[in-house]
């Protein structure tokens, strides 16, 4: 389990480049740093449309209300991921599934996650996994929710591994398709 904040070291698959890595809740101040690698994420993206920016409104807004986490390595932000509350609101994806609002209630959404790409490889998606089971359990609910395109393999396989089925394709965020994921908690 992993319990925040901690400093972690980590290697690459094959056991090489050991880094230390610190976890901890996000604050506001980090949020130019996650915008600013979530820019740099995105502009290596080959296919645009496997991923869905954040914009800053709603970076803040989950700094107040869900579970964000951000990783560094020394002064540098190495990746970043969040929960969102099981809470009735847009960005939770049993709106997008016609849930009530007592079975919104009852989920958490696995929102954007990315790492920085000097830093892939050292299983910081597996410890996020970890951690945001916790924190939904933590938070009390039933079930996590999540998306994937469907035109990101790495993403998808990462999130059928960890225990979640796909539930419904839905065009989403603008007409992109998406596979909606659900895993329980309980």
């Amino acid at each position: 389990m992993l319990k925040v904040p901690c400093t972690l070291t980590f290697s690459r698959k094959d056991g090489s480049d050991p880094k230390t890595f610190l976890f901890q809740a996000c604050v506001p101040e980090d949020v130019p740093d996650i915008l600013a690698l979530q820019d740099a994420v995105y502009e290596g993206l080959p296919d645009k449309n496997t991923f869905v920016r954040l914009m800053e409104e709603e970076v803040r807004e989950s700094i107040e209300k869900d579970a964000c986490l951000s990783v560094f390595c020394g002064d540098i932000l190495a990746a970043y991921t969040l929960v969102v509350a099981n809470r009735v609101s847009p960005q939770n994806l049993g709106s997008y599934l016609g849930y009530s609002e007592e079975e919104m209630k009852e989920c958490v959404t696995y929102d954007t996650t990315f790492v920085h790409p000097d830093f892939r490889g050292y299983g910081l998606q597996k410890q996020f996994i970890a951690w945001k089971d916790e924190e939904g359990r933590r938070m009390g609910a039933k079930w996590a929710l999540c998306t994937v395109s469907p035109d990101n393999p790495n993403s998808l396989n990462n999130t059928l591994r960890a225990g979640f089925e796909i539930v419904e394709e839905k065009e989403m965020y603008g007409g992109i398709r998406r596979y909606v994921l659900r895993k329980a908690l309980v």
